[in-house]
């Protein structure tokens, strides 16, 4: 064992051991050994609040015993607390006494300090950086690298917080005392609060690598304490708390913060496994109580008594309850992903089921992203440079119970899939519906069964590029398949009566109802697609396809707008193919728009010419000649690079429609064409 006289190595002694006996003992600190902070106050002429009077200094000195008359008698300096006691009649011995018996009711039971005070090495002075409030120090800034460099160590390391400073008792731990700069690089193993600090700043311990932190019996303010394992230098396995067994405000078990009695969870301690279940009797989870940096849990388990989830960093697992709890309609009403007790797991999928058949919980996990295998290389890198060896994969080493921390911090992700096939019954039930927030992400490719009949909102489905959707579908909820890499034209079943907003962003879709090519706009409030209204009447912008059956569905998509849209250009990501396909099928395309979109394909001459020849069909070419953009003065050209890029039935038709009108001339009285120029370019 190695330190100084508040940071010392020990990785040997077991760690509950080591927090009963430096809680039993903090330091006691001489005034003289740390750097004292002023609070700030308001000069003169500032008005900090309008109750308050401008701060005056004061430097009168008074004389104990005299008049008051500022003469200079051997007095101590005036203050407010020395002009108090004058007030009353009290004397500089009282005083003191008064003084040092309401520092021990204070302490609610806590003993009052020796008047020995322990002293700092030379080296070690300013360490710390205290500031005096009213009824107490607040530790402001612990320089854990000075100390942790005297203690020649720089992991595994004891951090003993002060009690006291020269008798007066530190009741605060602001939000700053553990700032980056001060800790970084620093492997604590325990820290311990003295059970004279009553308050700790929300986010004080973010920055600090602790392993374990333990909470004196005096702690009663307690702000989020949010932990990332991997934002923190060196990288944490796990973080753990304890708490004072006589502490009336908070509680430890396992681990685990509670408050409340139990009833509240502030902190779950890490690493998760994949299936972790939340202690019984617990009520409310608090917003910082899941530990960031590490695999969060993909099945939750929850007891019926809690109410409120105020965290969303398991939003992406599949929470399951035993029956509908007070916190169920708050999870589903934010996308998370809930499921009953009889859900099962198929081929990396949880299916739930209802009256109706089978439903698609959750897809396959998230592929690991490339700034993730990055931080775990680097920290795999680190702690090779650190002597760590390859078993610590950049962790600290484990504590003296022998769990491993490499295996604790991560586990291995499943090899992704380039396809995903939902089938079409599970445990002999048909697959009708795709939950909310099912498939955030999806392979490549998805093949949708075709007794699924709905597909609920915010299933992204991003990285996949082929989709295939099944005929009967009825409707797509909102935020659905918006990869932004989806290979068009996506069909879209003519059974489909409702599109939700936000859906197919970017991506270039095919109407069956119509056979209309709609090219989607980047912007979510632009969309031109049509959900069902409150009561399943078709909305504005609906309507049946021409030939089709008067029972049918919808058209699930708004052309009016759609029009506008490819008149503006506003958000298109290729509005030279959007227009060439609107004409393509002039479904619902008004003259005056159908003017204006060929005006613009004019503009473009050349690129919309070579558009056609790459890209286009017959009944595209069809349309154009129809719409004025293939004539007279544009015809060689085109036929040219039709010919070009192989487009026979192009050309053909082309040649045809050319010698048509060229007849009709000649019949108008003009020469009669050859048949050599009827097959000319």
């Amino acid at each position: 064992m190695t330190g100084n006289l508040l940071v010392f190595y020990d990785a040997t002694t077991d760690v509950d051991i080591l927090v009963d006996q430096v809680s039993k003992n903090p330091p006691s600190l001489d005034a003289r050994d740390v750097e004292v902070v002023r609070a700030a106050k308001a000069a003169e002429g500032e008005v900090w609040s309008p109750r308050l009077l401008p701060y005056q200094d004061w430097s009168t000195r008074v004389e104990v015993g005299g008049c008051g008359d500022g003469s200079d008698g051997g007095g101590v300096d005036g203050d407010l607390l020395v002009v108090g006691a004058l007030g009353m009649g009290l004397a500089d011995d009282e005083r003191e006494r008064l003084l040092a018996r309401a520092t021990e009711r204070q302490g609610d039971g806590v003993p009052a300090p020796v008047p020995a005070f322990e002293r700092m090495d030379d080296g070690l002075r300013g360490a710390l950086r205290v500031r005096q409030d009213e009824d107490g120090y607040a530790l402001v800034g612990v320089d854990l690298r000075r100390l942790a460099q005297a203690a020649g160590r720089d992991d595994g390391l004891v951090v003993r917080l002060p009690a006291f400073v020269d008798g007066v008792p530190v009741v605060r731990v602001t939000a700053e005392a553990f700032a980056r700069r001060l800790v970084q690089g620093v492997g604590v193993r325990v820290l311990a609060v003295p059970d004279t600090v009553e308050s700790i700043g929300a986010g004080a311990f973010l920055a600090l690598s602790a392993q374990r932190i333990h909470l004196g019996r005096g702690v009663r303010v307690l702000g989020e304490q949010p932990c990332d394992l991997a934002g923190v230098s060196p990288r944490l396995a796990r973080r753990a708390y304890s708490v004072d067994a006589r502490n009336p405000c908070f509680s430890a078990r396992e681990g685990s913060l509670f408050a409340d009695g139990g009833a509240e969870l502030l902190f779950l301690a890490s690493p998760y496994p994949a299936h972790e279940v939340l202690p019984d009797g617990v009520e409310r989870v608090g917003a910082a109580a899941f530990a960031a940096g590490c695999e969060p849990p993909s099945v939750v388990d929850f007891p019926a008594s809690l109410a409120r989830v105020d965290s969303k960093a398991w939003d992406d697992a599949v929470w399951r309850c035993p029956q509908r709890t007070a916190a169920h309609r708050a999870l589903a009403k934010r996308g998370v992903r809930l499921a009953g007790p009889r859900a099962v797991e198929l081929d990396g999928c949880w299916y739930d089921f209802d009256d109706v058949g089978a439903v698609l919980v959750a897809g396959p996990p998230a592929p690991t992203s490339v700034s993730k295998r990055f931080a775990v290389e680097a920290a795999a890198r680190a702690a090779a440079a650190r002597g760590q060896g390859a078993e610590g994969d950049g962790l600290q080493a484990a504590d003296a119970d022998g769990a491993s921390s490499a295996g604790a911090a991560s586990r291995p992700a499943a090899a992704p899939r380039d396809a995903l096939v939902l089938p079409r019954e599970v445990e002999g039930r048909p697959l009708v519906r795709i939950g909310v927030r099912a498939l955030p992400f999806a392979p490549e490719t998805l093949v949708v069964p075709d007794t699924v009949r709905v597909v609920e909102r915010d299933n992204a489905c991003r990285g996949t590029k082929r989709l295939a959707l099944p005929k009967g579908l009825r409707s797509i909820g909102a935020h659905c398949f918006w990869s932004r890499a989806l290979e068009g034209p996506v069909p879209i079943p003519a059974s489909v009566g409702a599109v939700g907003e936000g859906s197919f962003e970017y991506a270039v879709c095919r109407l069956e109802h119509t056979g209309s090519v709609v090219h989607v706009s980047a912007d979510q409030l632009l969309s031109c697609f049509v959900g069902e209204s409150l009561d399943g009447a078709p909305a504005v912008g609906e309507g049946v396809a021409a030939g089709t059956c008067p029972d049918a569905p919808p058209v699930p998509f708004d052309f009016e707008r759609y029009d506008e849209l490819l008149r503006s250009g506003k958000n298109l990501p290729d509005r030279l193919g959007a227009v060439l396909h609107r004409l393509a099928v002039p479904y619902r395309l008004s003259s005056e728009t159908r003017a204006a979109l060929a005006a613009y394909l004019r503009e473009h001459e050349r690129e919309a010419q070579e558009r056609v020849a790459r890209e286009g069909d017959r009944a595209m070419v069809e349309a154009l000649v129809d719409a004025g953009f293939i004539d007279e003065r544009t015809f060689d050209r085109q036929i040219e690079l039709l010919r070009a890029a192989n487009r026979t039935d192009c050309v053909i038709y082309l040649m045809e429609e050319h010698r048509k009108r060229t007849t009709q001339f000649g019949k108008a009285g003009g020469p009669a064409p050859s048949a050599r120029s009827r097959f000319a370019l």
